[in-house]
């Protein structure tokens, strides 16, 4: 079977970009998602006005600003260089509670004093559970980040990339052309839908979410939203998402970098409140670990019982 090469948008040549393994899935998931764009079938889930989300910051910089060197950056799932080798978009990446915390200890065991074998042997420890709640229990961030809290001020909505979603409608999909895009006929679904998940190989992932961004005027989304699934590097199981009704998501606001993402209030520390130097001081707003953001965001009548 021929290569397949994207209609959508056709390249001379390809630079060799981190993490995104084969560029045929990129294309051939770009030009899906741009055509489901079209049709309006991509589908797509709302962060409602008025939720609240989550990330970590340093508070040298506005915790709402896209990182100015995202465009570049040639290993992020969702944003950054284009296969050409051309500056893509920036994302900002904010989480539930459970999403980000997920995503804070994936990035945080590497430095962590016990950090975990790669392979789970029985009778050892769990280190991953045991750093989590710890986080949980009030261990500090880090030693230069702190958490920052938004409230959502418009409803936003994402491209839903949730294996349920994609599995969904990559069955739609084939019944609708599986010829169109170059799918063999004993192409298996689930691993289509799992691609865009794919922990080492971003290509579907960066494929779809390319697409996104350049369709954004006409579809309205502001970026991307996926299930945060960090496995326990002890024992492969999925952490816990306690306090989480969403079992934690994370959502990738798509945006030039530098940017200033407006659709995002920034919630102050009530601990904090009194000592601020002026209003838009970034300390005001900084949470030192996930037990005192927890106790914000827990509803009043929890706290006082």
């Amino acid at each position: 079977m021929r290569e397949y090469r994207s209609r959508h948008q056709p390249r001379s040549s390809t630079a060799p970009i981190v993490k995104i393994g084969s560029a045929e899935r990129y294309d051939r998931y770009y030009d899906i998602t741009c055509d489901a764009i079209q049709n309006r079938m991509f589908p797509t889930i709302a962060l409602p006005a008025g939720s609240l989300v989550a990330r970590t910051n340093d508070p040298k910089y506005d915790a709402r600003g896209i990182p100015s060197g995202s465009p570049m950056y040639p290993d992020n799932r969702f944003s950054g260089l284009r296969l050409d080798g051309r500056a893509g978009h920036g994302a900002l990446y904010i989480g539930t509670l459970a999403g980000v915390l997920r995503e804070h200890t994936h990035y945080s065991l590497p430095d962590y004093k016990k950090q975990p074998d790669k392979i789970w042997r029985p009778g050892s420890s769990d280190v991953t559970s045991e750093f989590m709640r710890g986080q949980r229990a009030g261990d500090d961030v880090h030693a230069k980040k702190k958490l920052f809290l938004f409230q959502v001020n418009e409803t936003l909505q994402f491209a839903d990339l949730r294996i349920t979603a994609m599995t969904c409608f990559f069955h739609k999909v084939l019944q609708a052309g599986r010829q169109r895009y170059g799918f063999a006929d004993n192409v298996i679904v689930d691993f289509l839908a799992r691609s865009v998940s794919d922990p080492t190989d971003y290509s579907g992932a960066r494929g779809i979410a390319d697409a996104i961004s350049d369709t954004g005027k006409r579809s309205g989304l502001a970026g991307v939203c996926a299930f945060s699934s960090r496995a326990d590097k002890d024992n492969g199981f999925i952490v816990g998402a306690e306090e989480d009704r969403t079992g934690g998501l994370v959502h990738a606001v798509f945006g030039a970098g530098s940017a200033i993402v407006s659709a995002l209030t920034p919630v102050p520390n009530p601990k904090r409140e009194k000592n601020y130097k002026t209003p838009t001081d970034q300390d005001r707003f900084a949470f030192d670990n996930f037990a005192e953001l927890s106790e914000r965001i827990r509803p009043k009548s929890e706290t006082d019982e």
